[in-house]
Order: C-alpha cells, then structure tokens, then sequence
C-alpha cells in the first residue's frame, strides 16, 4: 500500500467515523505528548502506537467474536478493511 492510499483511507475514516472518534476520551496530556514526540522527530515512537492500537482492535474483534457478539452488516459498496 502506498502513501496516497494510506492517505485516502485514513481520510475516509475520519470522514465516516468522525462522530464516534469525538466521543473517544484519551487521557490528558496525549495530544502534547504526540506533539512532543513530532517536535523530536520521533516516527518509530508513532508507528509504535499506530500497531499498539491496531492490536488491541484486533484483539478486540477476536475477544468479541469468541463471545458470540455479532458484527454490524456492511455497508454496501465497502468491503472488509486491509491491513
């Protein structure tokens, strides 16, 4: 995958799902740190994070599915996502 379509993706997300991530909490003090760590150029430190929050997801889905939860249909035209 190449950046354009990291970059088209992450903006679709953004745009479909932006009222459920408003409503997501982070604790105080995250955005300065992500600030902090772009100010020391730090992108391992941000990749880290990006694959910390794609397991935990990951692990999410598969907690919620061996519990029998069901998934939402979906939406036409959409696939399932790629990583």
């Amino acid at each position: 995958m190449n950046r354009d379509l990291i970059e088209r993706f992450i903006n679709e997300m953004r745009e479909r799902y932006a009222q459920q991530i408003e409503a997501v909490s982070l604790p105080d003090g995250t955005a300065e740190y992500l600030a902090l760590l772009m100010e020391r150029g730090d992108p391992e430190a941000l990749e880290f994070l990006l694959k910390l929050s794609y397991l935990m997801g990951l692990q999410t889905g598969f907690a919620a599915a061996h519990a029998g939860a069901n998934t939402p249909d979906p939406e036409p035209g959409h696939g399932p996502l790629q990583a």
